[in-house]
């Protein structure tokens, strides 16, 4: 990899998308143990966690569009995925 290669994936690890949307989503994951442990309390927290990820994803994807048609073609998706990963767990 070269210095400026190596410069942009440090630049989008740390960006403010990244840590909300990846930061929480892996902190879901982490909570899915909750078979292990046997607390709904465990799944409740991951929901709320999975459910602040997507939506601050969804915002800042929205933000940062430089065309509103194309980002809503993304938006409409993760809404349909997040509603059965919320109909599904409840």
């Amino acid at each position: 990899m070269s210095e400026e290669e190596r410069n942009e994936v440090k630049t989008d690890f740390t960006s403010k998308r990244f840590i909300f949307t990846g930061g929480l989503v892996a902190l879901r994951v982490l909570l899915l143990l909750e078979p292990i442990f046997e607390m709904t309390w465990m799944k409740t927290v991951g929901t709320a966690l999975i459910s602040i990820g997507v939506l601050v994803g969804i915002v800042l994807i929205w933000l940062n569009a430089p065309s509103k048609r194309k980002e809503v073609l993304k938006i409409i998706p993760l809404l349909i995925l997040f509603s059965i990963f919320l109909w599904a767990n409840y």
